[in-house]
C-alpha cells in the first residue's frame, strides 16, 4: 500500500481534461477495498460511520463522503493531474458544478468551444445525450472528452436568454495559458493566474521581472479553482509583508498555522487582487491571507467557499482515493468554508478589473483636480478643456496628455490650441463601445505670460454602447 503525500486545494477539475470516454463503476478488490476503508478512518476530516465503509464498491463508500472525495481509476488520475497542469485534449473551456448541470464558467479565445458558439454562463445539461446533472465533475469530464479530432454534442441552457441551444464541438489540443501578464495604461503590472500548477510561481515570478518599474499591481484570480498548496504558499511570497498562508484543521479541530514561502522578488506598490464567485480554493486562501494581513485590497464578489484540503492516496492496484483531510481558515481564523471571502471592494460582475484598474490610477492623481464624470459620450468624441487666460502656442504633443481605457492601454490622442484659450483634444481612433476612460491633462500648460497650471486635471468618462 503506498501513500503519495500530495496536497490539493481544488474543487473541481477542468472539463476537458480527462480523456476517457465512459464512467462506468470501476471494479475493485477487497485489497482496495480495504485500503480505501483504512484511509478513510486515519484522515478524513469527520468521522465516518461503519455502516458506510460496508459500501461494496468505491463508489458507494464516496458518495457519502463530502463532494470532493472521490475515487479515480489510474488514468482518471492522469487526466486529473494534466488538468491542474493545464495539458489536455478537449475543447477549451473551464467548468463548475451547477444544479442543472455543469456550467462554463470562461471560454478559451479562439479555442473549439468558443468557435462553436459556448458562451461563459452557459450550462452544459446533456453530453451526447446523457444528462450530467448531479454526477461528479471527475465524472462528467469522461463524457465530454475524447480523442483528438472527435466530436461531442453537447445540450446547452443559456440562463441569459433562457435558450436551450445544441452544439457539436470537435475536441482539439488545447493550449490554454497558466499565466497572462501585460503593463496596462497608467503603467500598472497586471497580472492573471488561471490554477495554481507546477509552473506558476516561475512564471509569476517571470511576469513581475518583465513588468519591473510599475507603479501599482493587479493580480487577477476571477475564476481560478485552485491547485496545489505549497503553490499558493510560495505565491503569497511575492506579496510584500505577507509572512503567514493560512490555519489548516484535521478532524481533532486544533489550528495549526502555515507562513508563506518568501520570495526573491516582490510586486511593490499598491496590491489589487480580482476575484469573483467561482474564485474557489487556493484562490481563497491567497485571498484571504492577504485580506488579513492588509497586503492588498480585494475587488470583486464573494468567492465560491471552498475551503478544504484534499489529500491523494495511491492505492495498490494504482488507482487513488482523493480525500478530503482537514479544513483550512484565513491566518486569522476566518472561516472559508461554506462561506467564502467577502471583497473589500464589492463591484459588479465583469467591473472587477475596470474598477480596480480605475482605482490606482486615480491614487495616482491625488494631487489633480477632478473634473467630473461623463456618461455615455459618443465613440468620436472631441474634448474642449476652456481658460480664462489665452494660452502660449507650443508643441501639443509635448504636453503630457494622457488618455487610459481602463481595464486596458493607453490610448493615442491629438491634441491642439483653438481659439487662444481652448484646448482640444481627439482620439487618434474611435473609442470603444461601452468602455470607460480617464482623460489626463498634467499641470505643463501655460499661459502667454508663462503663468503655469497650478495643478493637472483629470475627466473620467465612458462611452455609449
Amino acid at each position: 500500500m503506498r501513500k503519495v503525500m500530495k496536497n490539493f486545494l481544488i474543487p473541481f477539475v477542468f472539463l476537458f481534461s480527462f480523456t476517457a470516454s465512459t464512467w462506468n463503476v470501476s471494479a475493485a478488490t477487497t485489497t482496495t477495498l480495504d485500503e480505501i476503508r483504512d484511509y478513510i478512518r486515519q484522515y478524513y476530516v469527520d468521522l465516518v460511520s461503519e455502516d458506510v465503509l460496508k459500501g461494496s464498491t468505491p463508489q458507494d463508500i464516496v458518495k457519502h463522503l463530502d463532494k470532493y472525495s472521490t475515487y479515480m481509476t489510474k488514468e482518471e488520475y492522469q487526466q486529473f493531474l494534466d488538468s491542474i497542469n493545464m495539458e489536455f485534449v478537449g475543447i477549451g473551456v473551464e467548468m463548475d458544478e451547477d444544479p442543472a448541470g455543469i456550467k462554463v464558467v470562461s471560454v478559451l479565445k479562439d479555442g473549439p468551444a468558443a468557435r462553436a458558439g459556448l458562451q461563459a454562463g452557459d450550462v452544459i445539461t446533456e453530453v451526447d445525450g446523457q444528462k450530467v446533472a448531479g454526477h461528479a465533475s471527475e465524472q462528467a469530464v469522461t463524457l465530454i472528452t475524447g480523442q483528438e479530432g472527435t466530436t461531442v454534442h453537447l445540450q446547452v441552457l443559456r440562463p441569459a436568454t433562457n435558450e436551450t441551444l445544441s452544439f457539436d464541438v470537435v475536441r482539439e489540443k488545447v493550449n490554454w495559458p497558466n499565466v497572462e501578464f501585460s503593463r496596462l495604461a497608467g503603467n500598472i503590472g497586471y497580472i492573471r493566474l488561471y490554477t495554481f500548477d507546477t509552473d506558476s510561481v516561475k512564471d509569476i515570478e517571470q511576469a513581475i521581472r518583465s513588468l519591473s518599474g510599475v507603479k501599482g499591481w493587479i493580480f487577477d484570480l476571477r475564476d481560478n479553482p485552485g491547485g496545489y498548496v505549497d503553490t499558493a504558499q510560495q505565491i503569497l511570497g511575492f506579496f510584500p509583508n505577507v509572512r503567514k498562508a493560512f490555519q489548516l484543521r484535521d478532524r481533532s479541530n486544533q489550528p495549526e498555522l502555515y507562513g508563506a514561502i518568501p520570495q526573491s522578488i516582490k510586486m511593490n506598490g499598491p496590491i489589487d487582487v480580482l476575484v469573483n464567485s467561482s474564485s474557489a480554493s487556493a484562490s481563497e486562501m491567497l485571498a484571504a491571507s492577504v485580506k488579513d494581513q492588509r497586503a492588498a485590497t480585494l475587488y470583486g464578489q464573494r468567492t465560491f467557499g471552498k475551503g478544504s484540503m484534499q489529500q491523494i492516496f495511491e492505492l495498490s492496484d494504482g488507482s487513488v482515493l482523493k480525500l478530503t483531510i482537514a479544513r483550512f481558515f484565513s491566518p486569522n481564523g476566518t472561516a472559508i468554508h461554506e462561506v467564502g471571502v467577502k471583497p473589500n471592494v464589492t463591484t459588479a460582475v465583469n467591473k472587477e478589473l475596470t474598477t480596480a484598474h480605475r482605482d490606482l490610477i486615480v491614487k495616482q492623481l491625488s494631487s489633480y483636480q477632478s473634473l467630473g464624470k461623463l456618461r455615455n459620450v459618443p465613440a468620436d468624441k472631441m474634448f474642449t478643456m476652456k481658460f480664462s487666460r489665452k494660452l502660449l502656442a507650443t508643441d501639443t504633443s509635448k504636453l503630457g496628455i494622457k488618455m487610459y481605457e481602463l481595464g486596458a492601454q493607453e490610448v493615442p490622442v491629438t491634441a491642439q490650441i483653438s481659439k487662444g484659450t481652448q484646448l482640444v483634444i481627439k482620439p487618434n481612433n474611435p473609442l470603444k463601445k461601452g468602455s470607460s476612460y480617464i482623460l489626463v491633462i498634467p499641470p505643463t500648460l501655460k499661459s502667454k505670460e508663462g503663468v503655469v497650471m497650478k495643478k493637472g486635471a483629470f475627466l473620467e468618462f465612458s462611452v455609449a454602447k
